[in-house]
């Protein structure tokens, strides 16, 4: 099968499987968006308040810090609460999503193969790879693209451009080190939870098969990249035009409607952030079902020696 045929075949079964969507994929997605949300304002309000900028007397961050401090201070009987909360949420954020991503992998593969499988079953047999693939992911932080820029980003507002410019170099050859590995360890996670192996046999194996299907591989790395890009500029069209129409009538509704207007700014982000996370999961599992049929195609046959002889 073409890589490009395994692209139909998964965007027919994303298009006919809207429940996984919701069930495995809506939530990660959410709290993707959110987090995401949260570092880029970070990021912007850390940028402003840096020497670059307005050469603030204090860090955004150390701001952030003595406000959180001040807070808890001043609603100490708040502060447990809040504290479970904060754990709580960091454990969903997490470990939902990987557990979640097993199910997806689960379901996906034994749907392929003709398998009857609920979504029940999906995080069932999910659940015994949750932790080598939760020391992937730890593992995988590391080379993660937003690692990087972060630590980028840290030098750049810290030290200054003629640090940040020195130690360029450094981060472009890391950037591509880190490119590198994603592909090596493309297949990792289906190794894990498709054939129960560890994770350094799962990355040793899923070098292996990158490398003996190199070409069908980079092809189609470099074609998913193409297809998210597309993807991600038709989301922002979806969300940037809704969004200049109905922050208009807001902005409207604001002035005529003053004691409301909070209220109003706030539904309209949650709209938005809930449309923006279905895109995105539907996006996800696009990509989950093109990555699992195609390592179930290079799998299939396994590895031929080239002492067997063909029959044919």
């Amino acid at each position: 099968m073409k890589y490009k045929d395994r692209i139909y075949e998964a965007w027919q079964f994303t298009q006919n499987n809207k429940k996984i969507i919701i069930w495995y994929g809506f939530l990660p997605a959410f709290l993707t968006t959110c987090v995401g949300i949260v570092y880029v304002a970070y990021q912007f309000l850390a940028f402003k308040s840096s020497p670059l900028f307005d050469n603030a007397e204090q860090s955004f961050s150390y701001t952030v810090f003595t406000t959180i401090i001040n807070f808890i201070k001043a609603n100490f009987s708040y502060s447990v609460p809040m504290l479970v909360a904060a754990i709580i949420l960091l454990v969903v954020y997490l470990f939902i999503p990987i557990i979640l991503g097993a199910a997806m992998i689960e379901y996906i593969a034994r749907h392929r193969n003709n398998q009857k499988i609920t979504l029940g079953d999906g995080i069932t047999l999910g659940l015994p790879s949750f932790l080598p693939l939760f020391e992937y992911s730890l593992a995988m932080g590391t080379f993660s693209i937003i690692s990087i820029t972060t630590e980028a980003g840290f030098v750049l507002r810290n030290l200054g451009p003629n640090a940040f410019n020195t130690l360029l170099p450094l981060f472009i050859i890391i950037l591509i080190v880190a490119l590198i590995v994603h592909v090596l360890f493309t297949f990792a996670e289906y190794y894990i939870v498709i054939d129960d192996e560890g994770m350094m046999s799962s990355i040793v194996k899923s070098c292996s098969l990158v490398m003996r299907n190199i070409q069908q591989t980079f092809a189609l790395v470099v074609l998913m990249m193409i297809i998210g890009v597309r993807i991600i500029m038709q989301i922002v069209l979806l969300i940037l035009v809704p969004a200049i129409v109905i922050t208009g009538l807001a902005y409207f509704a604001s002035i005529s409607l003053q004691e409301y207007s909070l209220i109003i700014i706030i539904g309209l982000s949650g709209v938005f952030i809930l449309f923006a996370s279905y895109l995105s999961a539907v996006v996800h599992v696009f990509s989950v079902s093109v990555w699992v049929y195609t390592f179930l195609d290079f799998t299939e046959k396994g590895y031929i020696s080239a002492r067997e002889k063909n029959d044919n």
